[in-house]
């Protein structure tokens, strides 16, 4: 039998195929007659592509571009902002100064400088997202870093009644990392954490490295409510938050951060079961 050409063209179409374990791959399918020179026909050929990494590759590129355009207008915006702001906070302290005598007015002044100064937070943090990251390696001890980091947060666990545990498991301690910038990544992990789980939860930190020697994996896991399923591949963008009172830029400086020190942060989390946060950096960084 014979088949004209159109007939012949490739049929393509995106699908995604549950295997076994319940992992859901994306394939790309395309169909088509497979036909001698005549024009009789042979058969079919059926190709399958794994689409897992090239839609990977395009989330990235969608929140590159997402990430620009923010860039692009933070410190333009900021520098509007602050300037009313410094004149609010200006005229707040002088009534408050002026009104001492007067507890309505005070406690109205106070509640404008506390408003003033959440805003200027706000805007720092724009600033500190739309400037390009800087690194300065230098030698640190890991145990003494995460040490300290969780110093930090233990007044906001003991008021929760949340327990905080740390393992150790890396064969090396001695490293050569910006501990300031890893300090302010776990940090945000932390506070999340804490704000996340109910009185009586439980905060786990996992040191440990590569077989290699040449990667440094840190996991800080939660007992919290957890994150849907829906709301995962959103997280690491700006202003995209669950919380009634958050900015939404928290876990996007994270994530600026650790990609440049030539890092990854993996996300695992079940509604009802926790989440975990698995960083993951090489043990030298370059200087």
């Amino acid at each position: 039998m014979l088949y004209p050409e159109v007939r012949r063209q490739v049929i393509e179409k995106e699908v995604d195929c549950t295997v076994g374990n319940g992992q859901v791959v994306p394939l790309e399918i395309g169909a088509s007659l497979l036909a001698d020179e005549s024009g009789a026909h042979l058969g079919y050929i059926i190709l399958f592509k794994d689409l897992t990494e090239v839609r990977g590759l395009r989330r990235e590129i969608e929140r590159s571009r997402r990430l620009a355009s923010v860039g692009r207008l933070a410190a333009g915006v900021a520098h509007e902002i602050r300037n009313p702001l410094s004149s609010i906070k200006g005229f707040a302290t002088y009534f408050k100064q002026r009104y001492q005598d007067v507890p309505r007015d005070q406690q109205t002044a106070d509640i404008m400088i506390q408003e003033v100064d959440r805003l200027n937070r706000v805007v720092s943090q724009l600033l500190e997202f739309a400037r390009p990251v800087s690194v300065s390696p230098k030698p640190a001890s890991l145990k003494t870093l995460v040490a300290d980091s969780v110093k930090l947060i233990q007044p906001q666990a003991r008021d929760k009644q949340i327990t905080i545990s740390t393992r150790h498991a890396a064969k090396v301690d001695a490293i050569n990392i910006d501990p300031d910038r890893i300090s302010q990544v776990l940090l945000n992990f932390y506070l999340n954490a804490i704000e996340a789980m109910e009185p009586g939860g439980k905060l786990a930190i996992k040191l440990s490295g590569s077989e290699e020697g040449d990667r440094l994996f840190i996991q800080v896991s939660d007992t919290g409510p957890g994150i849907a399923a829906e709301d995962l591949p959103k997280i690491f963008d700006p202003y995209f938050t669950t919380k009634s009172s958050g900015t939404g830029l928290g876990l996007a400086i994270a994530h600026n951060i650790v990609e440049a020190m030539g890092g990854t942060i993996e996300v695992k989390s079940e509604a009802g079961k926790g989440t975990t946060f698995g960083l993951t950096l090489p043990i030298e960084l370059e200087k």
